[in-house]
């Protein structure tokens, strides 16, 4: 077994009171894409669909945060498509509309996805024009859908689904400007909906959604810049919106919204500069981008976010640790000019060790897998991805 030595010597600039920690993964084995689809079912994500810059996919990956593995299952039989939209009731993922620009399609189909039996069943289209680029999300089991985009022409609808009568209703329309590549998530019973474009204008805005009164209210932007094909997740019912892209200019910041004070919070950055049009979504503590593009190169990268970090650091210092061997086996040694404080999670951010460094860090009975090695020194933090291979 070949093994490296993992240099944690970085310089490492934190916004005051940002949260968070980010770790790259192992890559979609899918391949580079952009504008997929996603959902997650328990302790499972899924990506569906999406566009690799020649050809749409109808490909289904299913990826298991407990053991970091990507699975494929069966393909979505509505047909390739990119800029699909996706949300989950239960135990079933749901993915509808989007666009076939090799063929001119657009799309209003909905369609339901079995994980038990990895099969899937049409259900009731949309009640509106086939469009690409909308918003999905699920409140106390009911799916909403709204916006999107087909043939230079916007849309502001937005309708909601019944599983259990497979029937659509219309529901008081998005109040902000008809657009497409919005992102939308859910929390704490209310559906929010945000920035996007239409016509070539970006957008910074954010609005609520009560499904109990079918109401709209305008809540606060989302920082000072405008954009649209970004980033949403939620963390213990939190949302979290961040990357995308204006004209020329690309975000990699990420806020967390906090519905009581209606405000968003600063949490730690991407770590590379540019990240837009990709997909995610939240297991349990921690959620997952997979694939996008920077400025030109289409992406099969993932990388997990996990909130549970305090970096309060307001000053660059660096940091010069060595961690080796990685992979590793049995025992995992970190050299520092000190002791330094260890915490090992796995890749659902669950804490599966936690120490000093003076002995090295016992690896024995870990299960083989993606780690995130979080090392704290004098309140410096930084992390790393470390594999276990026995």
């Amino acid at each position: 077994m070949r093994h490296s030595i993992l240099v944690l010597s970085l310089f490492v600039t934190h916004i005051a009171f940002a949260q968070g920690v980010w770790a790259q993964l192992a890559a979609h084995p899918g391949g580079q894409r952009y504008a997929q689809a996603a959902f997650s079912i328990g302790t499972k994500g899924y990506v569906c669909t999406g566009f690799n810059g020649s050809q749409n996919t109808a490909a289904l990956w299913e990826y298991d945060a407990t053991t970091a593995t990507w699975t494929e299952r069966a393909s979505l039989p509505g047909g390739a498509r990119q800029y699909a939209s996706a949300f989950a009731i239960g135990d079933m993922g749901y993915v509808m509309c989007g666009w076939d620009n090799v063929n001119e399609i657009d799309y209003n189909d909905l369609w339901a996805y079995y994980p038990e039996t990895d099969t899937w069943e049409q259900k009731a289209s949309l009640p509106a024009n086939p469009r690409y680029a909308g918003v999905a999300f699920s409140i106390d089991g009911i799916g909403y859908f709204g916006t999107g985009a087909a043939n230079a022409v916007w849309y502001n609808d937005f309708h909601a689904y019944d599983p259990t009568t497979d029937t659509w209703t219309q529901r008081a329309n998005f109040p902000g400007n008809p657009r497409r590549w919005a992102v939308g998530f859910a929390s704490e019973g209310k559906g929010y909906i945000g920035t996007g474009e239409s016509s070539g204008v970006r957008y910074r805005d954010f609005y609520a959604y009560d499904p109990l009164s079918n109401t709209w209210t305008q809540r606060a932007n989302l920082g000072s810049n405008n954009r649209r094909n970004a980033f949403t997740f939620t963390i213990n019912d939190e949302g979290y919106v961040g990357g995308g892209v204006d004209f020329v200019e690309n975000w990699n910041d990420f806020n967390r919204y906090d519905v009581a004070t209606n405000t968003w919070q600063p949490v730690a950055s991407f770590p590379l500069p540019v990240r837009r049009n990709g997909v995610s979504f939240a297991v349990a503590d921690s959620a997952y981008i997979v694939g996008g593009n920077g400025q030109s190169p289409i992406l099969d990268e993932v990388w997990r976010f996990g909130p549970e970090v305090n970096t309060s650091v307001a000053e660059e210092v660096e940091v010069g640790i060595q961690a080796y061997p990685n992979p590793v086996s049995d025992r995992l040694w970190i050299r520092s000019p000190d002791q330094v404080r260890f915490t090992i999670t796995n890749i659902t951010g669950a804490v599966v060790a936690t120490g000093r460094t003076s002995t090295g860090v016992d690896t024995r009975d870990l299960p083989n897998g993606v780690y995130v090695l979080m090392l704290d020194r004098e309140g410096i933090r930084s992390n790393a991805r470390v594999v276990v291979q026995h």
